[in-house]
């Protein structure tokens, strides 16, 4: 008893770190998502263009066996998520996957109702879950600007439009079963440059992004979205040191001010604003201890390798504190639930 109870002690530093982590991997073979599970843990995977297999039917029977092989290897189902907005941001060339962009949705729901913008939505998150997904990256609650870099993927100009055709995009989406998350907090709207590439820094002030910015966020976790991912921006009147991603009074103004009280996920911790900055490894821990309850990691093993490493020793050292992990897991517990309840 006292050798098991030890080693259980030393396992459960290892899971709790992969359980923080949302991870990609490379190309279209199962067993390569499936190993990933058993050496990382994770709360699941994302998959992009890279991974689909070239039809629907090769598609749906790789995630068929990455989420059974996954489920026995976590002993919990994995989040199996993708970011299919609609436009350009779209992952998966299967027609009845497919959206038009944020902007054209817009139009749709201004000449047809928020009705027939819902059953768009519905129909592709519906040939989503049929496939295996369980997550969709979307909507996008930017609101936009003239110049932003958001673009087509934001729905208008006018945060009760983006609040009222987000809606009807995320009652589509749960109709057909699956988790969304809202993007990019606490609003990328009127961001000039690409997080992708460099830091994007928005002056805007704190009542502007209450008011303007955060609207749809407030709107959308009334109604219980999933999961909320916030962004590598520096938001000088929130926080004039700390990028969104690992900047605890960001995070503090989800959960605290607007109240949300599902997943807390980082954008990916490989793009330009943030690597710039910190290696994965202290990224991934920063952005927990913040306040995060998952961290994005899309590909690459050495990157994932780091980022869990960066969070089993935060565990240890107590920089991530256990209720802080308790919290995070409480949470995707419920993700989890829902998911499978759907």
């Amino acid at each position: 008893m006292a050798g098991s109870a030890a080693s259980a002690l030393r396992k459960e530093p290892l899971e709790a770190a992969g359980r923080l982590l949302l991870i990609g991997f490379e190309g279209t073979d199962a067993s390569e998502a499936v190993n990933l599970a058993e050496e990382y843990r994770p709360a699941g995977f994302i998959l992009f263009a890279r991974n689909y297999p070239g039809s629907a039917a090769s598609l749906k029977a790789m995630l068929s066996e990455i989420s059974e092989k996954a489920s026995r290897a976590l002993k919990r189902p994995p989040l199996i998520a993708l970011d299919q907005e609609g436009g350009t941001v779209s992952r998966l060339p299967l027609e009845e996957t497919r959206l038009p962009s944020a902007l054209e949705m817009a139009r749709l729901a201004r000449e047809n109702g928020p009705e027939a913008l819902e059953e768009l939505s519905y129909k592709a998150g519906a040939a989503l879950r049929d496939l295996g997904f369980n997550f969709n990256l979307a909507p996008v609650l930017d609101v936009g600007s003239e110049g932003a870099y958001i673009g087509t993927r934001s729905f208008s100009d006018q945060a009760d439009e983006v609040s009222l055709f987000a809606s009807a995009f995320f009652a589509g989406q749960k109709r057909a079963g699956l988790l969304t998350c809202g993007k990019h907090f606490p609003g990328l709207g009127r961001a000039l440059a690409d997080p992708h590439c460099e830091l994007p820094v928005v002056d805007s002030g704190l009542q502007e992004i209450w008011d303007r910015d955060l609207k749809p966020f407030r709107v959308l976790s009334a109604k219980g979205i999933s999961a909320v991912m916030t962004t590598h921006a520096l938001f000088r009147a929130v926080d004039p040191l700390l990028p969104g991603t690992i900047s605890p009074r960001v995070v503090d103004l989800l959960k605290r001010d607007v109240g949300f009280k599902g997943l807390a996920l980082t954008d990916d911790l490989e793009m330009s604003a943030l690597s710039g900055i910190l290696p994965p490894g202290r990224a991934a821990w920063e952005a927990v201890a913040a306040g995060h309850d998952l961290a994005l990691v899309c590909r690459g093993r050495g990157n994932i390798e780091q980022a869990r490493e960066g969070l089993l020793k935060a565990l240890k050292d107590y920089d991530i504190p256990p209720s802080r992990a308790r919290e995070a897991k409480l949470r995707l517990t419920r993700a989890l639930s829902r998911a499978a309840g759907a």
